[in-house]
Parts: C-alpha cells; sequence; structure tokens
C-alpha cells in the first residue's frame, strides 16, 4: 500500500492535476500559534484545525514545532493516529521519489538517480552496521536506524521508472554493492531505453584491530541546530519524536533538486538551502537568542534553561517573528511556501480522487504555511474549517526563570531589537 500509493503521488504530481498558485486569495482572521498565560505558566501553544468539505474526507492541517516539549509530540501522534493518511514536510534527498516520467529521457534520468540514491543509503547504512546488505529489504529495515524517514523513501526510490523492482548485488570480496535497473525491456543489455542503468558503491568496513577515527553521525552536530537546540533547552526534537516510518505516512514536499531548479528559474540563492528545509527560521530565532546569551549570564547562576524557554516563547509569540519570511528575498520566500504548499496540494488531490476508503487526512506541516495552505484548500476543494485544538508546545514557571520583571521588559526591548533588525538584513 505504501509504495503503490506513493508511486500514484508520484506520478499525479507530475501533472498540473488544476493546481496553481493562488491569486488575490485572502487568508480568514485565523491565528496559528499563540502565546498563553496561566497562573504561574506561561506558554506557546500551535492549533490543529479540522476542515470539512461535503463529499470529501475530512481534512486535519496539524501545525508542528521542529523543538517542543515531549508532551506536545505525544498530543500530536494521538491526533495523528486518527488518520486513514498523513501528508508531512519535509524537503527530500534528490532521486527519493518513485521514478517516472512521460518520455524515455525522463524514465532513465529518474531512475538513474533513484539508482544513486538508494546506493548512496546501503553503503551508509553498511559502513555504520559493518555488516554488508544481503538484499533491499536490508536497505530498507537498516536505513530507519538512521533517520526514521528514510526507510519510506528508500522503498519509494526501489523501483525503476517502469515499475520493475532495483537489483542489488553485492561482492563480498570487494565490498562492493551494485544496483541495477535494466531499463525498460527489463532484460540485460539494450541500448537506447532499454539500456542497463547501475549505481556502485565500495563499502569501507572497518576490520577488527584496524584503527579508524571515529567520526560523527547522529551525534549533536549531524543532527543540527535544531536537535541542538532542543537538547540545550530539554525538549524533544521533531525528527525524533514523531512517527515518519508508519505506513500511512507520506512525504509531501519538493525534492532538494526541484528547488533548486525553482530557484533557479526565479533567479533566486540557491545556496540557501538551508531555508527550505526548515532550519532558516530556526536558525534566526537562535541567532537571535544566542546573542542576548552574555547577558543573560552576566547575572545568572542557575535556572538558564527555564530562562531560555521563557526567552524562546517570547520570541516565538512576537508579531515580528511572523515577519521573519517576508524578509527574505520574495522568490526565495515563494519556494519556500507557495511552491512547497503547491506540491503538497497536489498529493491532497491525488489522495481525493484516487485513494478509496478514506475518512481523514491529516497535513503535517510547519505554522508558518498554513496561512497559504488554508485559503486555498477552500478555494480549490470547498474546505472550510469547523474545529480546532490548541497543543501546548513549550511552557515554563517564569517564577523558575532568572529574569525578574524589570529584567523580563529589558529582554523584550531587546529581543524586539533583535527581531527588527533581522527582518531588514
Amino acid at each position: 500500500m505504501n509504495l503503490l500509493l506513493s508511486i500514484v503521488l508520484a506520478t499525479v504530481a507530475q501533472e498540473p492535476a488544476g493546481i496553481v498558485e493562488p491569486a488575490g486569495i485572502i487568508e480568514p482572521s485565523l491565528e496559528w500559534i499563540r502565546r498563553a498565560t496561566g497562573e504561574n505558566i506561561v506558554s506557546i501553544e500551535l492549533v490543529s484545525r479540522r476542515y470539512e468539505s461535503e463529499g470529501k474526507p475530512d481534512l486535519w492541517l496539524v501545525g508542528v514545532s521542529h523543538i517542543a516539549e515531549e508532551t506536545f509530540y505525544d498530543e500530536v501522534t494521538l491526533l495523528l493516529d486518527e488518520m486513514d493518511i498523513v501528508l508531512y514536510e519535509s524537503v527530500r534527498p534528490s532521486g527519493s521519489r518513485p521514478p517516472g516520467g512521460n518520455t524515455d529521457e525522463e524514465r532513465v534520468a529518474s531512475t538513474q538517480k533513484s539508482l544513486e540514491f538508494v546506493a548512496d543509503i546501503a553503503k551508509r547504512c553498511s559502513e555504520e552496521s559493518d555488516l554488508v546488505p544481503e538484499s533491499l529489504e536490508d536497505v530498507i529495515a537498516d536505513s530507519s536506524l538512521i533517520d526514521r524517514r528514510l526507510s519510506n523513501w528508500v522503498e519509494d526510490a526501489s523501483v525503476d521508472a517502469w515499475q520493475r523492482p532495483l537489483v542489488l548485488q553485492v561482492n563480498p570480496a570487494k565490498k562492493e554493492i551494485i544496483l541495477w535497473s535494466f531499463g525498460s525491456d527489463g532484460a540485460i543489455g539494450g541500448t537506447g531505453a532499454a539500456s542497463d542503468l547501475t549505481a556502485r558503491r565500495t563499502v569501507e568496513i572497518v576490520e577488527e584491530g584496524d584503527e579508524i577515527l571515529q567520526e560523527d553521525t547522529l551525534d549533536e552536530k549531524s543532527k543540527g541546530l535544531q536537535a541542538e537546540f532542543a537538547d540545550i533547552l530539554g525538549l524533544e526534537f521533531q525528527l525524533e519524536a514523531l512517527s515518519y516510518e508508519d505506513p500511512n505516512w507520506f512525504c509531501s514536499d519538493l525534492t532538494i533538486d526541484e528547488v533548486e531548479s525553482k530557484l533557479e528559474e526565479r533567479g533566486a540563492d540557491a545556496s540557501i538551502l538551508g531555508t527550505i528545509t526548515g532550519e532558516s527560521f530556526t536558525a534566526k530565532i537562535a541567532s537571535g537568542f544566542m546573542k542576548v546569551i552574555p547577558m543573560l549570564d552576566s547575572f545568572t547562576n542557575g535556572g538558564a534553561r527555564e530562562t531560555a524557554k521563557l526567552l524562546m516563547i517570547e520570541l516565538l509569540s512576537m508579531p515580528e517573528s511572523e515577519e521573519m519570511l517576508e524578509g527574505i528575498e520574495p522568490d526565495l520566500a515563494h519556494v519556500i511556501i507557495v511552491d512547497r504548499n503547491t506540491e503538497l496540494l497536489k498529493d491532497v488531490a491525488a489522495v481525493i480522487d484516487v485513494v478509496e476508503d478514506i475518512s481523514t487526512i491529516g497535513v503535517l506541516y510547519g505554522a508558518g504555511h498554513m496561512s497559504d495552505l488554508s485559503p486555498r484548500l477552500h478555494a480549490l476543494f470547498g474546505y472550510t474549517p469547523v474545529e480546532e485544538r490548541w497543543i501546548t508546545a513549550m511552557s515554563v514557571n517564569p517564577k523558575d526563570s532568572l529574569l525578574d520583571e524589570k529584567y523580563m521588559r529589558q529582554m523584550r526591548a531587546m529581543l524586539k531589537m533583535q527581531m527588527h533588525n533581522a527582518n531588514k538584513k
């Protein structure tokens, strides 16, 4: 079911499917993130909204944060467990889509990309486990140990553009992995589109007794800024907390090469791909936050974690934080939000039109995408919001922080200036 639906979504996504860029759509007055206060508590909350349209499955827009408390992800998981299908945000590696195309040239090119992608993952899995895989099933299973999203992506890419499984060949003596597609005719040899396609990788497995400089793989550096931030604040990281390996979860986003192509088309700076992967917003927040750490340290002797969380809540709830993307180059911002949302909407259309016996669709995307998605769902499919659930992403008792009200006022002023200056850049 997973692979079949992935192929359907990938195929439909290659066609316009009636999904166009928004033209003059006005977003109703809907909040997607808010600051909440209670007795001795300050928190930041994200909303999940259920949409209805006559004759169509219910659709939930589930706003997600890259870092949050464990209870936030627990509540999101319980909500998504009610969904028949979950479409989630994550810019995919090149070659991770099911191969396809309308011409022989496109089918050959997309199959070669998938071969390279699966070969890279097979090599990485082998080197991290010290075992050469015996089958593609081994690669699919082992890849989830690297990243919970990878197993579904490897499975998607393990069938060529002619709907035949890729063939894995292993040479243990040479520690070599070779992946094959036998082209349009499915037979060894051939010319043109029928030619064999391959991807080869040499696996560098460390023998017992050999010395090697230990390289970090899933440590703080490779997890990136967001995961480091989560650890510092005693929070959870989205990619480690949610069930991306579930069989009814499907990545609904652009690939890296598609992003690069769209940026080039618009003349935007393609070197800032961290922005597209969702890291930019957090990076800007973190950058502004880190600038106030020295001042924070000057009058703190403990309790810095709660203080940091309080500052994060202040940052995220400021109106200026919503202007971050507005300060980015317009063509780049268009790719970040509109183009990626357009890809998602194609998949929503495919699910509605093609998949039978479903009653609920979950869309798991960052809150920054929702103001564009919500009105387009209404314009394209007639969806209107009928229910909402606010979920606490992060909370703190201000009394546990190291800031009294005087310092808090000063910090708010400083943070506003940092945000203002970041938006001018």
